[in-house]
């Protein structure tokens, strides 16, 4: 199949509630007349795109119905009745939204599911081809798209110049933290203000202890999470610190096929995740953040498509008296095989090197470290999902108009 018989019109036929499309390809569209009649994008119409709409779903007739229709090859002309609106559809605007059991599966990205033997092909790219080239930075977001994460090689590891990175992913998110969170830190974000973990009165954040870090999702007391993180390495540990990666949407496949019924325990169960910040600013109150949330969340196919997975956050969990050990046990049995070594890949990261992840769907952790001088030091900031996915639907637009836009899992949104 080429493209151009993907999106060329071979004939029509007008059935009572709507049209069929025979597409060159040998595939069949039928598309409703409130459809047709609501997706008309004409000047007076307006378009969703920018929200500017002079139409309105109230006043179209329940079962509206066309007077006359015609096509060619390339596009769909219908007269409505009632008012005589004339209504022109591009051929390949048809296919791309047709809306067939088929089509919708094909628009629908498939994530690849992997574990610990991905590490020996990690997807990495290096920083100076994702900056200047869009087609390469094309490939880094798809990437995230497919596997969850990516590394990046070849940054400049400097605090300064690390807003570089993240303006290829997104728009920096801006959080009670600012707009970074940087381990092994004075307030302020310059080298010469550089303090050792040593040197802090007491520490309420775990990115700044020593000791190992199992696979979690960070900030999962927030209801508008994390959706992609970019952690930047400007200082590495000698010894330790290496970085460590599982993929949820594996776990909670294998979750789902070991325990079905434990799994389907997390996916309608409510858990509460929260953070108190006693010292956020010099100044300000405390936060106190909570969000009750699922564990996993599945879309309308019942495919995985958000995993909020953070055991030390979990405030006491608070349901029906029958639910709580049932609620334990699918929790134990879930984060077994999240900790599963089986799963989980590590590797060393050294200055300029960074990793962007899917912090709704990729568990991250890492391994002990010792105090050391100068010390670790590691940015971390985020971008929100629809931000990244605006970024690639804008780019493979650019790059592959050909191509349909695909949907794209919303995480835990509901």
């Amino acid at each position: 199949m080429t493209q151009a018989e993907r999106t060329k019109i071979e004939s029509i036929s007008c059935k009572k509630d709507g049209i069929t499309i025979n597409w060159c390809d040998g595939c069949v569209s039928h598309f409703h007349f409130i459809w047709l009649r609501h997706q008309c994008e004409c000047a007076q119409c307006g378009s969703s795109l920018n929200g500017v709409r002079g139409l309105r779903l109230d006043l179209i007739p329940e079962s509206p119905n066309v007077l006359e229709y015609s096509f060619d090859s390339d596009s769909l002309y219908l007269v409505w009745d009632g008012d005589g609106h004339v209504s022109t559809y591009e051929a390949k605007w048809l296919r791309d939204h047709c809306y067939s059991a088929k089509e919708r599966a094909v628009r629908k990205h498939q994530p690849v599911l992997w574990d610990k033997r991905i590490e020996i092909d990690v997807p990495t790219f290096i920083f100076s081809e994702v900056e200047n080239s869009p087609s390469r930075r094309l490939e880094m977001l798809q990437a995230v798209c497919d596997y969850g994460f990516c590394k990046v090689e070849g940054a400049p590891g400097l605090a300064q110049e690390a807003a570089r990175l993240v303006e290829l992913v997104g728009t920096k998110r801006i959080t009670h933290y600012g707009d970074f969170e940087l381990s092994n830190k004075k307030m302020s974000n310059t080298p010469d203000d550089i303090a050792t973990l040593t040197e802090k009165d007491s520490i309420n954040n775990v990115g700044d202890i020593r000791q190992a870090l199992q696979p979690h999702c960070d900030e999962t007391y927030r209801t508008s999470t994390i959706g992609i993180t970019i952690f930047q390495v400007f200082q590495p540990s000698v010894e330790g610190g290496h970085s460590t990666l599982v993929d949820g949407f594996e776990a909670a496949r294998r979750f789902r096929t070991e325990f079905p019924d434990d799994f389907e325990e997390l996916v309608r169960t409510p858990l509460t995740g929260q953070r108190f910040d006693p010292k956020h600013a010099e100044g300000e109150l405390p936060r106190w953040y909570r969000c009750t949330l699922p564990m996993i969340r599945v879309d309308e196919d019942q495919e995985v498509c958000g995993i909020r997975v953070n055991e030390r956050q979990i405030a006491p969990i608070d349901l029906p008296y029958d639910q709580v050990v049932p609620t334990y046990r699918a929790l134990q049995k879930f984060l077994k095989i999240v900790y599963d070594p089986s799963l989980m890949i590590s590797f060393p990261l050294k200055k300029g090197d960074s990793l962007i992840f899917n912090n709704q769907r990729v568990l991250h952790g890492r391994t002990a470290f010792k105090s050391e001088d100068p010390g670790r030091q590691v940015l971390t900031n985020s971008v929100d999902l629809e931000d990244f996915f605006s970024n690639v639907r804008i780019l493979k637009g650019r790059l592959k108009p050909e191509e349909p836009i695909q949907t794209y899992s919303q995480g835990m949104v509901t």
